[in-house]
């Protein structure tokens, strides 16, 4: 599997679709891994909103020597990816060498910190899901991204709608693909029911 076509440029925002370029990489990567197409999506969805899915996006409005943001997932400070990726050889601007940190996280358990309202799902848990695309897309975004709270409600409608537009157009490579009844919902579906559900108390994903 050939990786080395990433579409990247100094923090230049890519348009959607370079993002679904660079996202069937993310997928080719992710799937031979054993992650879901739901999970692939959600996490590309994040991508998308907070980078482009452009390896080399620097957080807009910061000095590079403000330590800020960095990389497909926007790295906080970029010296805590930029540093790892230095010390094994990686050149820390390849999206290559970004997927290879996130495959190290999801294996030694850092980054993601897992929270009641997701009963608690683990990194790894979240990359063999098949949960809606809608429901992991959030999942991602407060257990890994961690956004404050209005950017975070403000922004996950566009998160879900990359995130479905990946789950319905890339190839997944012979993933494990959606099983029975687990098609995309529609955002307003999903939003009003995950509502109702916080309302009564249930932490449940349906």
């Amino acid at each position: 599997m050939a990786t080395n076509n990433w579409i990247s440029e100094y923090r230049r925002w890519l348009s959607e679709e370079e993002s679904m370029h660079n996202a069937q990489i993310v997928a080719h990567y992710f799937s031979d891994l054993g992650w879901t197409p739901q999970s692939i999506s959600a996490m590309c969805g994040n991508m998308r909103h907070e980078s482009s899915i452009n390896p080399d996006m620097y957080e807009f409005g910061y000095d590079w020597e403000d330590d800020r943001g960095y990389g497909l997932v926007q790295w906080t400070p970029r010296s805590k990816y930029w540093d790892w990726a230095v010390a094994r050889g990686l050149p820390p601007r390849h999206g290559d060498s970004q997927l290879a940190r996130i495959k190290f996280e999801i294996e030694n358990g850092i980054q993601w910190i897992a929270i009641p309202e997701f009963d608690y799902m683990s990194f790894y848990q979240f990359s063999r899901s098949t949960d809606p695309v809608s429901y992991l897309t959030e999942a991602f975004m407060w257990s890994y991204e961690r956004p404050n709270r209005q950017a975070g409600e403000d922004s996950l409608p566009n998160r879900i709608a990359f995130a479905e537009r990946v789950f319905n157009e890339l190839d997944f490579g012979g993933g494990p693909g959606p099983g029975p009844g687990q098609e995309t919902i529609p955002y307003y579906i999903y939003r009003r029911h995950n509502t109702n559900m916080r309302r009564m108390g249930v932490r449940g994903r349906r």
